[in-house]
């Protein structure tokens, strides 16, 4: 690709510490200024490890483990997290009321979670800080409030959600986490009108919309890059043993796209999809996600001044 501004970026990550320490590792691997991890970045699941006797036991990918060494142990939470779920060692007694307490899991989520965010984020400054590199970490809509907590305690990286930011002298960053409504009640969700509203307000800013950078978590509605299976009554569809496929992007996004028509788009949120389209003059990204296979997918891609020189998916 020829010469430009550089941007690596990946989504969808869900918690997976692997993927995320490969995304740091882009930098010097890609030769990238800018890293942008455009949401969706923290899991879902908390594995506990029972003490029992003279070690821990755990149901972990289907099968229970027993550890008993120090080395047996944090060799299984290390797997725990590469995979994107968060690691507790808990006596049975500890194991039992908070299993039987809602709001004592709620909690211990966030403290896992909040715990997690913290080490990822000391490790982007120790590796990254001083390189001259740019680190983007942005909520998605399956991101709890609670995140943007950590990602605000740092001086190094930026969470941009629902702004805009410079990334050089020639060109800004939109950054919205929101999706349009889905089936799942996610914590950050928007119905399409006020979606559209929001994305606009910040467009609105931008000195010069046509050289911008969109960073929407949401994919835009009907690209090919939207792609997820149909549900119906919470299963998915099936047709002649094949998943029946349909578009869940967003009008909203679309619709502010093809009205401001910025260089780039970069997208996440359906997994699926992996690939790239243009919509006008912009080319829209999304670099799909396997996390939980530990693969982090991901997008180079070099700006100029005016136009995208080039771009690149790649995995990790």
């Amino acid at each position: 690709m020829a010469r430009g501004m550089r941007i690596f970026y990946a989504s969808d990550i869900h918690g997976s510490e692997r993927c995320f320490l490969k995304f740091l590792g882009a930098a010097k691997f890609y030769g990238a200024r800018v890293l942008i991890l455009g949401g969706d970045i923290t899991g879902k699941v908390v594995v506990p490890l029972i003490h029992r006797g003279t070690g821990y036991e755990a149901n972990f990918l289907g099968r229970m483990h027993r550890v008993e060494s120090a080395e047996e142990i944090e060799a299984l939470e290390k797997a725990i997290r590469f995979n994107g779920f968060y690691p507790v060692r808990l006596e049975p007694d500890e194991y039992e009321a908070i299993s039987a307490d809602e709001l004592r899991q709620s909690e211990l989520f966030r403290e896992l979670v909040l715990a997690s965010l913290r080490r990822w984020v000391e490790l982007a400054e120790e590796r990254l800080k001083g390189l001259g590199v740019r680190c983007f970490v942005n909520p998605g809509n399956d991101d709890e409030f609670f995140v943007d907590e950590v990602l605000g305690e740092s001086d190094y990286v930026e969470n941009m959600d629902g702004g805009v930011a410079r990334i050089d002298e020639e060109h800004e960053m939109v950054v919205v986490g929101y999706s349009n409504q889905t089936p799942f009640d996610s914590p950050r969700e928007m119905p399409e009108e006020e979606l559209e509203r929001h994305i606009v307000a910040l467009a609105e800013q931008l000195e010069t919309p046509h050289r911008a950078v969109f960073t929407l978590h949401v994919p835009p509605y009907g690209t090919g890059l939207d792609h997820a299976p149909l549900l119906r009554d919470g299963q998915v569809v099936t047709r002649g043993g094949h998943t029946v496929m349909t578009p869940v992007g967003s009008t909203a996004v679309r619709r502010a796209i093809e009205q401001f028509q910025p260089l780039l788009g970069l997208h996440g949120h359906v997994h699926e999809s992996r690939g790239a389209r243009r919509l006008g003059k912009t080319l829209c990204i999304n670099p799909g996600s396997e996390y939980g296979e530990g693969v982090l997918h991901g997008a180079i891609v070099n700006l100029a001044r005016d136009k995208v020189h080039g771009y690149q998916l790649v995995t990790a």
